[in-house]
């Protein structure tokens, strides 16, 4: 299920990049674009739970059908222009799409510790993954929108990448690393190590570098530079949230 619940991070975070943008500021090719890939990224989640997990649960099913309906609505909403229904309806698919992938870390994945880490832990995981592919997408927009955008939007979800990714390491550390390593239940292990290795030094130690580099050439209007930077800031973030699930799966702590 950790694919499963990697797609839905990446929806929900497409979403809250959505919600937190100003519709005005930014093109409809972008919004567009954003909505499509959540739908066809839910799509996939739902086709491989089908065929790896048959015994997922009814209350799994029914969080991801009212995603899928609400993802819709939010992409109708922005192909006719309806801009206060598509933040409203992108801000509703954030809620749904990282509580989705909440209840299924918990039903599938560990039930070793507490329900408010775990909310805390999805929603901050899909605003970073997610919010990370469309600043990057946003930064690739700038290549073909001429003067349609000034600098605003795309310093904006910047911002809320580094915020989110502040927060993912405080609370990952909390829960994560400290619970670990204070904990009578877990002993030495190389390969629980070496993930840990993964999710703080490329999951957060080279982010947090790019990120600042990123800022520095949005500062700059240097926009192409700023994606390029965004293109391997978002493998890292995935590598490192990919570790993190690993972790959460071996050792039943918040990574």
């Amino acid at each position: 299920m950790i694919i499963t619940v990697i797609f839905l991070v990446i929806v929900g975070g497409i979403s809250l990049s959505q919600a937190v943008s100003d519709p005005h500021q930014v093109t409809l090719r972008w919004l567009r674009l954003g909505g499509i890939i959540a739908v066809t990224l839910l799509a996939v989640a739902v086709t491989i739970a089908v065929l790896t997990e048959p015994k997922i649960q009814p209350t799994d099913w029914g969080l991801l059908a009212l995603t899928a309906t609400v993802l819709v609505i939010q992409l109708t909403a922005t192909q006719k222009a309806k801009h206060q229904i598509q933040r409203r309806a992108a801000g509703c698919g954030f809620l749904l799409a990282s509580g989705t992938a909440g209840t299924i870390v918990t039903h599938h994945l560990t039930t070793a510790i507490n329900l408010p880490s775990i909310a805390i832990t999805t929603a901050l995981s899909a605003g970073l993954v997610g919010g990370t592919l469309m600043t990057m997408l946003l930064g690739h927009a700038y290549l073909t929108a001429g003067n349609e955008m000034t600098q605003k939007p795309f310093m904006r979800l910047l911002l809320m990448v580094i915020t989110l990714l502040i927060l993912r390491l405080i609370f990952s550390t909390m829960w994560g690393g400290y619970s670990y390593y204070t904990s009578s239940r877990t002993g030495p292990n190389s390969w629980n190590l070496m993930m840990m290795m993964a999710r703080y030094l490329v999951g957060f130690g080279v982010p947090a570098v790019f990120a600042y580099m990123t800022y520095d050439c949005i500062k700059r209007r240097a926009n192409q530079s700023a994606t390029g930077i965004l293109y391997i800031t978002y493998v890292m973030v995935i590598i490192g949230e990919g570790a993190a699930l690993a972790l959460l799966g071996a050792t039943g702590w918040a990574f």
